[in-house]
């Protein structure tokens, strides 16, 4: 069985879309087994691998499975439309960060975002975010009402990442709008990459003329990067990392601390808190629901299905932590089971996890704390956004009562405190 020959194929965005996104996943399992066919897009195929062991395997295996997409049959064949989203995954020329190289040359372009990630200060990053999630929560705290997707959870990552990597509040604003609408599988009207690029390159420049002690001079100040060029594409890769997957985690920890365990007064009580619902979300619903394609270097069997030297694979992470889920009921016995495979595996595996989970926790726990939001809509009425890698809602409107707050001044600026905080005065 060739994909080649294979036609009406189920698309991709089924799996992320669906009310029950892993009765499609069985349904694609009893139809073709371990390996099913589905289209990325009308008219790009790809191989959709569904068992754990199967991810494993491959996603540790990069000789016969690379990241350089260049190799993939489809540039070739003319698969990709003009306008695409696939683009920004599944690039026709060569990106000189880790994400897009195997081997030696993905280790030597993987070490400084290791080196950076691992030496982050942890107290640092936590008081950054916590002022950061209440500056977006002091824009629409007095309104009663809000869309905590559009006007939280999309905007937080990147907008935290950011900062990280020394952009200001507004541009990094700006720079998280942009990355969004570059890694958005919605056409828009507009062409943002050309205003990112700009952005970037203008920040890059300036760093190398006056390093800071922002990740991006950290970056530029590792030996490992050869030109400005390497230091900009992996400054890419992390922004879009940081793009869908954290703004799926922090929504869909939300909601299931909205919908499946009552009210968000339950958190903190012992019975149910933020930790727990990450790292079910985790389980069951992984941010990086579909990990972008691998391109097998080789013909090879899997199975009945033949695949060819140059198809795309994409690892459905979801299906395989959910199943392997299924195995066990006990929600504490899942939480100290690592196999979940939400992060990737192999030398892929996401650079971040650390900040990725403070980034999330921060996020549900300010939020919570600071307003008593309660979904405004029913569970069933919520849309998922259409994308081929994450299950993301659209929007996630709330309401909540306005809260009676006083501030207090410190030396980083007026953070709002509650009324009845006992340390307000």
């Amino acid at each position: 069985m060739r994909l080649t020959e294979l036609t009406d194929l189920m698309p991709i965005t089924r799996t992320t879309t669906a009310r029950d996104p892993h009765a499609v996943y069985r349904a694609l399992r009893d139809q073709w087994g371990p390996v099913a066919p589905v289209e990325l897009e009308p008219g790009v195929p790809a191989w959709l691998v569904l068992e754990h062991a199967d991810i494993v395997r491959i996603a540790r295996d990069d000789k016969l499975f690379s990241r350089r997409s260049e190799n993939w049959n489809g540039h070739a064949r003319g698969l990709l439309s003009t306008g695409t989203r696939l683009l920004p995954m599944i690039p026709a020329g060569e990106r000189f960060s880790s994400h897009f190289q195997d081997g030696a040359e993905r280790a030597r372009l993987r070490a400084p975002l290791d080196d950076v990630f691992n030496d982050l200060d942890e107290p640092m990053l936590g008081a950054m975010l916590r002022r950061t999630c209440n500056q977006l929560i002091d824009e629409f705290a007095e309104d009663g009402q809000a869309d905590v997707v559009s006007q939280y959870s999309a905007v937080l990552p990147l907008l935290a990442v950011g900062q990280l990597f020394g952009f200001d509040f507004r541009t990094g604003r700006r720079v998280a709008h942009l990355a969004r609408e570059v890694m958005s599988p919605v056409a828009s009207n507009t062409d943002v990459l050309p205003e990112l690029e700009g952005i970037l390159t203008d920040h890059i420049r300036a760093r190398y003329a006056a390093p800071t002690d922002d990740l991006t001079s950290r970056l530029i100040r590792h030996g490992a990067f050869t030109s400005p060029v390497e230091v900009a594409h992996s400054l890419i890769t992390v922004l879009a990392g940081a793009n869908g997957p954290l703004e799926s985690w922090v929504s869909s920890t939300l909601l299931s601390l909205l919908t499946d365990h009552g009210t968000p007064g339950m958190v903190g009580s012992g019975y149910y808190g933020v930790d727990q619902a990450m790292d079910e979300t985790l389980w069951g619903n992984s941010p990086s629901g579909n990990l972008p394609p691998l391109v097998a270097t080789k013909d090879l069997l899997m199975g009945d299905k033949y695949i060819e030297r140059g198809d795309a694979l994409v690892l459905a992470v979801s299906a395989a932590s959910h199943e392997i889920a299924r195995q066990s009921a006990d929600a504490w016995e899942r939480a100290e089971n690592r196999s979940q495979l939400a992060f990737g595996n192999g030398p892929h595996r996401c650079p971040a996890p650390r900040l990725a989970r403070i980034v999330t926790r921060n996020a549900v726990d300010t939020l919570l704390k600071r307003l008593d939001v309660r979904l405004a809509i029913d569970v069933d009425q919520i849309e998922w956004f259409p994308s081929p890698w994450e299950r993301r809602p659209i929007r996630l409107p709330v309401t909540f009562t306005p809260p009676i707050e006083v501030r207090r001044h410190w030396s980083d600026g007026e953070v709002p405190v509650p009324a009845g905080d006992p340390l307000r005065t």
